[in-house]
């Protein structure tokens, strides 16, 4: 299955570059190629420190390979050059892994490399290890036979179907740090694995955490669970999280948001911008209920749906206060402003990230409640 596998990315490979030296020049036994579907980034002494990883089989395991460079060219080159694995073939790569360290410094350099290698792609997904380094998640993280890899497949399914993050590519990255100055990138949170029959106590795995947020491309704050649902909420991608409330007695209750959306109206006075008006709105149903009293009626109901109308109005404030704070737009506000009125927007007279920390916001949420009949 593996060397299938590689055999078919080899003629993809062969057909996308026959245009640079012709197929001869390119071509590769399928036993030479180590195929690299990880890569990890972290700052070393004034340079890099390069990791990479390919999947592991039954027969060889998991293959992780590491050095350091003065850039991520002089990293990879040392890898090529004194690793005894076979040919690393780098087109299929699936994910980049930046250290919390290293996003702190900046990502620019990252992202001129993706945008003048030949072996990366514009959407390849973007990831900050939250508290850690890159190097660990890529070589520690899995066991023998399954590595970071594998782990990231999981990660991507997960960021896909929940609704308190979001896969974001390097593309994406430049084209909002250019619109607006900063950008969101998915958080990566290591941590101790599950256990199950035949798992490993002392491993680690991966899962996504919320937002890294870029400002003039650095990091400069991670965004919270809750402020990441509120982000969705925002950009109008909600997709399905939890939400955990108390109802009239006091119990707990878990309540699924669905399905949402959001309005953003920018609030003109004299040519002057002064705030942005929030209404969003949302359909959830009740996941569970804890004590022994389940719902008795509408009044239970409507006190539910109440407490997630204001739940959800505290994550939109605490995104959209985030966003003030920082001075960073990774909302696009500037660009919802400037639609609403160009003529007013170009009038302002100040930067927009300047006048940000002084906007109000009016925030109004409405939530729809289903399954709310007495299970009892």
């Amino acid at each position: 299955m593996r060397r299938a596998m590689i055999a078919l990315l080899l003629a993809l490979e062969l057909l996308i570059f026959s245009g640079r030296g012709g197929l001869r020049a390119r071509y590769r036994e399928v036993e030479q190629l180590l195929v690299i579907q990880t890569m990890g980034l972290d700052d070393y002494r004034g340079g890099v420190t390069l990791t990479l990883a390919a999947m592991g089989d039954a027969e060889r395991g998991v293959t992780r390979l590491r050095a350091d460079g003065a850039s991520i060219r002089a990293a990879m080159e040392r890898i090529r050059g004194y690793s005894w694995e076979e040919e690393l073939f780098c087109p299929h790569i699936r994910q980049l892994l930046i250290g919390e360290q290293a996003a702190e410094q900046g990502v620019e350099s990252a992202l001129s490399y993706i945008c003048r290698s030949s072996d990366l792609r514009l959407d390849l997904p973007l990831y900050v290890v939250r508290g850690d380094t890159a190097e660990r998640a890529v070589m520690e993280v899995g066991s023998e036979d399954k590595g970071i890899c594998d782990v990231m497949k999981t990660v991507e399914q997960t960021a896909r179907r929940r609704g308190d993050c979001s896969l974001t590519t390097a593309a994406q990255v430049l084209r909002d740090m250019n619109r607006s100055g900063s950008a969101l990138v998915c958080a990566l949170d290591l941590g101790p694995a599950a256990g199950g029959a035949g798992a490993d106590a002392d491993g680690i795995t991966a899962a996504p955490l919320g937002y890294a947020v870029l400002r003039e491309g650095r990091l400069c704050r991670f965004l919270t669970r809750e402020q990441a649902i509120a982000v969705s909420f925002l950009k109008n991608e909600v997709s399905p999280a939890s939400v955990q409330l108390r109802d009239r007695q006091g119990n707990t209750a878990v309540l699924e948001i669905l399905s949402g959306a959001c309005r953003i109206r920018p609030v003109w006075e004299d040519g002057a911008l002064r705030a942005f008006r929030v209404s969003a709105a949302c359909r959830a149903e009740i996941l569970e209920l804890g004590g022994r009293d389940a719902l008795r009626g509408t009044e239970d109901a409507d006190y539910l749906t109440a407490q997630l109308e204001a739940k959800l109005s505290q994550y939109l404030t605490a995104a959209l206060q985030a966003s003030k704070e920082l001075k960073a737009d990774f909302l696009g506000l500037a660009e919802i402003a400037e639609r609403d009125d160009p003529a007013a927007y170009r009038a302002l007279g100040r930067d927009f990230v300047e006048l940000l920390p002084e906007l109000e916001l009016e925030i109004t949420v409405s939530a729809k409640l289903g399954q709310t009949e007495d299970q009892r």
